[in-house]
């Protein structure tokens, strides 16, 4: 049984591959759709909204940053399950914790990157107000988890 345990690990690899090709699928994807909103910006130049474009911008920025969480996470499972990797000291992750920590933030920036996505389009002000009271409940509950993790 222990041989068996200790060799199923490897299928953490097929999570670590699957997030990898997603993470890289979504690089691709967010940046052909970045150049397709350059052409359109310079190609309908003086009929386009800078709020259309703000808007657009702002969501392809959403998805890099869903990329870069899907590649620290297969990063992470690669590191806790397989083995280590050389990486920048900022991305080493040692436990489920420092996992937690470094999703916990980039979330957070994500949630921030959605607000910011939210109120350039402005439609409903009561809604956006209350949109924006969520996200701060929620980012502060992640910096707050964070700091109480730094803290162990």
């Amino acid at each position: 049984m222990k041989i068996i345990l200790e060799k199923s690990k490897y299928i953490v690899l097929l999570a670590v591959i699957a997030t990898l090709l997603a993470s890289v699928s979504t690089f691709v994807w967010a940046t052909l759709n970045m150049f397709s909103t350059i052409i359109h910006m310079f190609m309908d130049f003086g009929t386009v909204e800078t709020s259309e474009v703000t808007a657009h911008t702002v969501a392809i920025l959403d998805s890099f940053i869903l990329a870069v969480i899907l590649y620290i996470f297969s990063i992470a499972l690669y590191e806790l399950f397989i083995g280590r990797l050389n990486l920048p000291l900022w991305l080493d992750i040692k436990d489920l914790d420092d996992l937690k920590k470094k999703l916990s933030s980039v979330i957070a920036l994500m949630l921030a990157v959605t607000f910011l996505e939210h109120i350039t389009k402005w439609d409903d002000p009561q809604g956006t107000m209350m949109f924006g009271i969520a996200i701060g409940v929620v980012i502060f509950a992640l910096i707050f988890y964070m700091k109480v993790k730094e803290k162990e």
